[in-house]
């Protein structure tokens, strides 16, 4: 563990213990949502999906506050410190694109397929195989994401209460296991509801007040490197753009897959609304998150010799009145656990509904259930050990995407939208973009787009493949 998460700090003030006592009674609240919501909880559909019974309030809600996680609050504003506008195109641009692209290209394909779980489309598109290897392969991302979140949970819960670095991030993870446990989708989509009034109350009201600290837009461009607003390379190197188109693809492609993103699409009542609420979710998904961008870029003025990874934290407790920066510090820890209780929920439920029924043929409803909630507290369990061991937010986020997308989106793409497309291609293109990624990322330098690289050579394989094999291995 680094030395800068064990820091041992003074006796808590009087402040401290009031925003403790704040943050206290909500974490209480959400318990509470999770606990009432399980009274909707009659089999696995109604679990992982709400029983697509969510209209466009709890559709927005859900959507929007899962993406608006740690990574966007605590890792951009970090990002964005050190690097600027360049450094967080994956977080917001990349991921409000995605969410975009969700509601253009698959929303609607697949909520009226009724399908319950991602892996649901590989098995019924390319086979029983396919969908087992895609299983598997969904459980490191999303153990990596809950991670993520759990890390920054604990960086806030450090630095406004004092407790020990882990301690905090424990409690974070109890919280949030408890309330996902109790009331799988439904608790997740009241609580992402609420949490999503919370995290955009807290940033219009800091973000004026910053903004007003620094002499307006004009005064922070005025004292800022103007390279930090450039939203593309201005070099001519070919790499440059390749590391820059990987960034925007790495969420904005690499998220598609996500099984927390295909529980909102299919959720819904309707189709039209889980077309449209994706959609509007992805545009106020970039306008709001650039307000954590414009902060961490402020702290480089008003923090001069701030934390990166804890500014929008401190420019909170340094810059607000105690009333504001209880809401502030709840909205953070909104927009982390509106992520982590999805995260949670999204292997769960592929656990449940696909890997119970592989190992155990016939299992009932009643059977899959109880492992979609046990297998909650198990991948809490496993993030929380790598959430005590990593210290980069952005990076752990991200990279966690890196594995779908050069695993999953072109045998997703060419499922949908190519007829001519094989198992043999899928297959193929799944193991040929996760080895070649894995070689590229130890063979070449660090600077090198390894991810994009890897989605190129799997779509080669699923184009070239399923042309070979349509006698063999008739298009599903």
């Amino acid at each position: 563990m680094a030395a800068a998460c064990c820091v041992k700090t003074a006796p808590m003030t009087q402040t401290q213990i009031w925003l403790t006592a704040s943050v206290g009674l909500y974490m209480l609240a959400m318990l509470g949502i999770g606990y009432w919501t399980q009274r909707k909880i009659k089999d696995t559909t109604d679990y992982i999906i709400a029983g697509s019974r969510l209209g466009w309030w709890l559709s927005i809600g859900t959507i929007f506050a899962t993406w608006f996680g740690a990574e966007t609050c605590m890792g951009s504003s970090r990002t964005a410190y050190e690097k600027g506008f360049l450094g967080v195109i994956a977080d917001p641009f990349g991921a409000g694109l995605c969410l975009v692209l969700a509601g253009l290209l698959f929303a609607k394909f697949f909520h009226e397929r009724r399908y319950e779980t991602i892996v649901d489309f590989f098995e019924e598109r390319y086979g029983s195989f396919m969908a087992r290897a895609m299983s598997v392969i969904y459980m490191p991302v999303y153990v990596g994401w809950v991670a993520a979140q759990l890390l920054a949970f604990g960086i806030i819960l450090n630095t406004l209460t004092g407790l020990p670095y882990q301690t905090s991030i424990v409690i974070s993870t109890v919280v949030v296991v408890i309330y996902t446990y109790w009331g799988g989708m439904w608790a997740v989509s009241v609580t992402d509801l609420v949490q999503m009034v919370i995290i955009l109350v807290g940033l219009v009201i800091l973000f004026p007040i910053m903004l007003g600290h620094v002499g307006g837009l004009e005064g922070l461009r005025a004292k800022v490197p103007e390279d930090f607003f450039h939203v593309y390379p201005r070099s001519h190197a070919p790499l440059d753009w390749l590391n820059y188109f990987q960034a925007w693809i790495m969420v904005g492609l690499g998220s598609l897959p996500g099984q927390d993103l295909f529980q909102r699409m299919v959720s819904p009542k309707t189709p039209r609304i889980a077309k449209w609420s994706s959609i509007g979710s992805g545009v106020l998904y970039v306008l709001v998150g650039l307000m954590p961008v414009y902060l961490g870029i402020m702290g480089r003025i008003a923090l001069p010799d701030g934390k990166p990874e804890s500014v929008l934290v401190d420019l909170t407790l340094k810059y607000l009145p105690t009333p504001l920066v209880a809401l502030m510090l709840g909205a953070l820890l909104s927009a982390i656990m509106s992520t982590v209780s999805a995260a949670l929920l999204a292997p769960a439920g592929i656990i449940g509904h696909n890997i119970v029924p592989y190992l155990k043929p016939g299992a009932s409803d009643a059977v899959q259930l109880r492992w979609c909630k046990w297998s909650i507290p198990i991948i809490g369990a496993a993030s929380l050990l790598i959430a005590l061991y990593f210290q980069n937010i952005y990076t752990l986020c991200t990279q966690s995407w890196g594995i779908l997308l050069v695993g999953v989106v072109a045998p997703m793409f060419a499922g949908v939208y190519w007829k001519r497309a094989t198992t043999p291609g899928a297959i193929a293109g799944a193991l040929a973009g996760t080895v070649s990624w894995i070689a590229f990322t130890l063979c070449l330098p660090e600077n090198y787009p390894s991810n994009l690289f890897g989605l190129i050579v799997s779509c080669i394989a699923v184009v070239a493949v399923s042309l070979l094999t349509p006698k063999a291995a008739p298009p599903r």
